[in-house]
């Protein structure tokens, strides 16, 4: 079981080091080459914009085709952005070339997550779903960590260009790992479903009209925007108080360890807390988090409060995806997922840009005070959703996907 999970797990970290190593890259050198705050907002929710409206349509297509078309697709994207990127650099042509390879990174991620999510449920059995979906985040969280250490570094030593040279060949590699026998059984052609097939099409809405799953889909997506967003705002103050790509590298992985610590421990927190209690507790942390972060400018206090922040929305992947497992129709938790990140990318692709024009309004740190309100607000909602969630868990039927 394990050893299939890793072979899963494997490709996550490629993909997940290609997608968010180019949105990291692409902010730092639309800055380094005048790009301003609205731009670079304007370039990031580029990475949402295919999602936003086809993820729902990307679950399905997973189910009805298998995983193995729809990752060489997120690999092809990823070696394309690269490609672009090294091609048309910034220096000469300008920042139409960053959009464009944010636009290619977004299809990558979403064909990726809704793949490795799936698999992830797949290749473990029911009694040990929750378990693996920690090992998956715990895997986020670590390449989250280096990623942005390692391409900081890379930077400042041998140029943009290196980052997007690196996903060409991780592109290329990949995609000829999975043709070999060992990989190729975990990524089939054709689709292997778990659980029982719905009788009917059904609709997005089937899922929206469950209180408890609405609940959670629409409080997922606060959290996504506040991540999303904070991962723009966040090295936009940083450059903006003085420090270098390096140490943004620095900053942005004390958040990643805080994920992979809280989601370490995440079975010592569960004998305290529920998992909608932990999701409203990350609300409140994440919110703190960020109405303290303009107070500071120095590297080692910044890199203390993203290690809050980390510890706050790190929280809230394993359980969201628990509660979903739990609360989604049976037979339909590829098309749940979808419909999550829809929702999730459809918030990306305008806040990203309505932050960025806020940040270039009033500055960076003040925009991170609005985010400190947002998270705030969402916390208050779900302590009075909390009964719903509860109620709606435990009258959710047993499924082959429940958790």
């Amino acid at each position: 079981m394990y050893r299939q999970l890793a072979k899963v797990l494997f490709v996550m970290i490629i993909m997940h080091a290609s997608t968010t190593g180019m949105r990291f890259t692409a902010t730092l050198d639309a800055l380094k080459h005048g790009g301003s705050s609205f731009e670079v907002g304007a370039m990031l929710s580029m990475v949402a914009l295919v999602p936003a409206f086809f993820a729902l349509s990307a679950g399905r297509w997973l189910d009805r085709v298998g995983p193995r078309v729809p990752i060489y697709l997120g690999l092809f994207c990823v070696l394309a952005a690269g490609a672009e990127t090294v091609l048309l650099p910034t220096d000469s042509v300008g920042l139409a070339p960053l959009f464009a390879a944010c636009l290619l990174v977004g299809i990558a991620f979403m064909l990726s997550n809704t793949v490795v999510q799936r698999l992830t449920g797949d290749v473990v059995p029911q009694e040990q779903r929750t378990t693996a979906f920690s090992i998956m985040a715990m895997t986020a969280s670590a390449s989250g960590v280096l990623t942005p250490v390692i391409t900081g570094y890379a930077i400042e030593h041998a140029g943009f260009s290196v980052f997007y040279t690196w996903c060409i060949g991780a592109a290329v590699l990949t995609g000829l790992l999975l043709l070999t026998p060992a990989f190729r059984a975990v990524f089939p052609k054709d689709a292997a479903r778990r659980g029982p097939k719905s009788g009917k099409k059904g609709s997005a809405k089937d899922f929206l009209v469950l209180s408890g799953m609405r609940n959670v889909l629409f409080v997922s997506v606060m959290i996504s925007v506040a991540w999303e967003v904070g991962n723009l705002l966040i090295p936009v103050y940083c450059a903006a108080v003085g420090r270098s790509p390096s140490e943004i590298g620095w900053i942005l992985g004390s958040f990643a360890a805080a994920t992979f610590a809280v989601r370490l421990l995440m079975p010592v927190f569960l004998r305290f807390l529920r998992d909608w209690q932990l999701i409203t507790c990350t609300l409140f942390v994440g919110g703190a988090a960020f109405a303290v972060f303009p107070f500071f400018s120095d590297l080692v206090p910044l890199m203390a409060t993203a290690f809050l922040l980390g510890m706050g929305l790190g929280a809230s992947f394993p359980n969201i995806l628990s509660l979903m497992y739990r609360l989604s129709p049976p037979g339909r938790i590829g098309e749940a997922i979808g419909l999550r990140l829809m929702l999730m990318n459809l918030s990306k692709a305008s806040f990203p840009v309505l932050m960025g024009a806020l940040g270039a309004a009033i500055g960076a740190g003040t925009a991170l005070w609005g985010l400190a309100v947002f998270l705030g607000l969402g916390g208050f909602y779900a302590v009075r959703s909390s009964r719903e969630v509860a109620e709606a868990c435990l009258s959710a039927p047993s499924s082959p996907h429940a958790s």
